[in-house]
């Protein structure tokens, strides 16, 4: 028998050209141009000792350009976070012992405020990119991603520990390499959830703009603005400019019209395909933008080259015999033993090592001990990091910092312990901008801690200020969960109706909190209201819209087929609730929730200092504190909010959503 084969060449993509090119073609080619203007202004020369201070103008007619520059910046973030994703979350879901390692890495670095990111890594990325704005751009971009990753890193870990049995046997009977098992299996199955959380962390990070783009650099009194739409809010907001925060948020609107119609829309239709079900739904999403691409012979031709390039990575065909188990086997072999107590062994070392540096970096070579007793703590005599203030110390000849602290050591060794204060030194101690003790001399004799360490009665303080913020996110994840889980089913239950939501939600996520900001302080100020009750939602605002996507996620990702079955029986009211809905979209629900708890502490950071021109509102807390201490630089102070805030979190996370995590993979699985 004589086997016919077909000709290579008619196997290779060929470019046809299509009538629906003529818009396809140049708007590619608009893409790449806006690309190559951002790129252009992001690669300027910057020099941190002779460039003058960035800033940015409120005219609106420059909103245009400060848009693309901070869509740059996120497009790039986006695409590091699905990097991530892709690599770190894959590790953690097929690697038990990297598990242990990554996903407690995971809950404690997405506590992790933007503003502690940006003080250990801006010295990094400048001194990487001397010499040119890159290296502030890297620093933006970074703190965006911190702001993205964690979120998307969950969905897609989770995704994987509940993908269906029968998917994973189909993928052992096919032989599939883990390549292939990978994009066939594990990328498509995971895909809705994905790109909900993706849409979710994109919006995420324009809460976080503002921080990302006003950057203080040591060495410069003033912070640095980066062109872009959080920096023209952050001036906005100092200068009180009402309209220019008008602008803004216009501006912010038809951006998110725009990537949510060229970008996210097709995306969400496209994903439809992925559904794990067994009948098709009467009602499916739908996009113009999406409808023109697979018209288009050009994109077309694109996603072949893509796909033969896909298929010519060389593969190594998985060796599993047809039939053979696909779980996990309960009892490990003595030599996965042997290696799991080597692997736990280096984990304990490499913590404890990790901890030891923390704390001889946050308390010193003593750790916060002398003679067997506790130091004192060391404060900053300018509370404020004036710079006016830390000059007129430093004509006294006492020691000033690059990030304007003046420490009370520093003035005792330039005061003899005190005792030797110049009238003129005295008068400016007595300064109520400056937090000297009353009694100098009583103060420098009693031993503290080095200078710009800190001490275990700072400890305490940090802890009680954690416990403060600690009640207010629980109250108010609780109360979102309330509300924005009905609308959530609500809206996924209709795909109709989620096509009108979509952007209204998109926009809602994305819309900084900053811009509501300024109502809050004039209503706190003007009528002297309680800050726990009307400033304390501040931090919820941006953090709320993880449950409402997650939700909105599991909804849409609910077979259509137990969607019949569950009309066939007859299920109403709580019985609907409780046998379908709560069930299929609790998987979900735990990765919103999560994330929406580390959104709710990363934004706690804005949301207990907030400001309207010279007005300044400081709610009790460890955010607020974590703030205040964001000078630019990475210190002890910096360290050790990010260290309580970061345990907090994590002791949060292993006892409460760990346990629901384990409760939707044991129980709540698509099997």
């Amino acid at each position: 028998m004589r086997v016919m084969f077909p000709d290579a060449g008619v196997l290779r993509p060929r470019l046809k050209l299509t009538l629906w090119d003529v818009v396809v073609i140049p708007l590619i080619i608009v893409i790449i141009l806006l690309l190559t203007i951002a790129f252009q202004g992001a690669s300027q020369p910057f020099d941190v000792a002779a460039t003058p201070d960035l800033t940015v103008s409120l005219d609106p007619i420059n909103l245009p350009y400060y848009g693309l520059r901070t869509v740059f910046r996120m497009f790039l973030a986006v695409l590091l976070s699905l990097l991530f994703t892709f690599t770190v979350a894959t590790l953690a879901a097929k690697s038990r012992r990297a598990e242990t390692v990554i996903i407690p890495a995971l809950d404690f670095l997405q506590s992790l405020p933007i503003l502690g990111f940006l003080t250990v890594t801006t010295a990094i990325f400048i001194g990487m990119f001397r010499g040119s704005l890159l290296g502030l751009e890297a620093a933006s971009i970074f703190a965006i991603f911190t702001s993205q990753v964690w979120n998307m890193a969950f969905s897609f870990y989770h995704s994987l520990i509940t993908t269906p049995r029968e998917l994973r046997e189909a993928a052992a009977v096919l032989r599939l390499s883990p390549w292939k098992k990978f994009w066939n299996l594990d990328v498509p199955f995971a895909m809705p959830g994905l790109i909900w959380n993706t849409m979710m962390s994109v919006s995420g990070g324009w809460f976080f703009v503002v921080a990302s783009e006003v950057i203080s650099v040591v060495g410069r009194d003033n912070d640095q603005y980066l062109p872009g739409i959080g920096s023209y809010i952050a001036l906005a907001i100092e200068q009180a400019d009402i309209g220019a925060m008008v602008y803004a948020g216009l501006t912010l609107l038809i951006i998110i019209l725009i990537y949510d119609q060229v970008i996210f829309r097709p995306i969400v239709a496209w994903s439809e395909k992925f559904k794990f079900e067994q009948s098709e739904a009467q009602e499916v999403a739908q996009s113009w933008m999406l409808r023109l691409l697979q018209r288009s012979g050009f994109a077309g031709s694109l996603s072949a080259i893509g796909a033969a390039i896909r298929r010519s990575v060389p593969t190594i065909p998985v060796r599993e015999v047809p039939g053979s188990p696909v779980e996990v086997q309960p009892d490990p072999r003595p030599i996965d033993r042997a290696i799991d107590r080597v692997w736990y062994a280096i984990v304990i070392a490499v913590t404890l090592w990790a901890v030891w540096v923390l704390a001889t970096y946050m308390f010193g070579s003593g750790l916060g001990f002398a003679s067997g007793r506790v130091l004192a703590a060391n404060p900053n005599v300018n509370t404020d990091l004036d710079p006016e203030i830390a000059r007129q110390f430093a004509a006294f000849g006492v020691t000033v910092n690059p990030d304007q602290t003046v420490w009370l050591s520093d003035v005792c060794a330039a005061t003899a312990g005190g005792t030797q204060a110049s009238a003129d030194l005295a008068a400016l101690l007595r300064n109520e901008r400056v937090g000297a003790p009353d009694d100098l001399a009583a103060a420098c004799a009693a031993p503290m801690v080095p200078a710009g360490k800190v001490a275990w009665s700072e400890v305490l303080e940090c802890l009680w200020l954690g416990l403060l913020t600690t009640v207010r996110v629980v109250i108010w994840i609780g109360i979102s969960t309330l509300v924005w889980t009905p609308i959530g089913v609500w809206i996924g239950l209709r795909p109709r109706v989620a096509q009108f939501a979509q952007p209204l939600a998109q926009f809602a996520a994305a819309f900084p909190a900053n811009l509501l900001f300024p109502v809050a302080v004039v209503l706190i100020a003007t009528y002297a209201l309680p800050q726990n009750l009307f400033q304390a939602p501040l931090m919820i605002l941006g953090a709320q819209w993880y449950i409402l996507f997650n939700v909105i996620a599991g909804t849409v990702s609910i077979p259509n087929d137990l969607k019949e079955a569950a009309q066939v029986l007859g299920l109403r009211g709580w019985a609907w609730w409780r046998k379908l809905i709560i069930p299929a979209i609790f998987p979900a629900f735990v990765t919103g929730g999560i994330t929406a708890s580390g959104g709710s502490w990363n934004a706690s950071i804005v949301s207990e200092v907030v400001s309207w021109g010279a007005t300044t509102l400081t709610l009790s807390g460890l955010g607020a504190y974590i703030a205040y201490w964001s000078t630019g630089e990475f210190n002890p102070h910096v360290g050790l909010g990010m260290l309580v805030m970061g345990s907090l979190v994590l002791a949060f996370n292993r006892l409460f959503w760990r346990w629901l995590y384990a409760l939707a993979e044991t129980r709540f699985r698509l099997d």
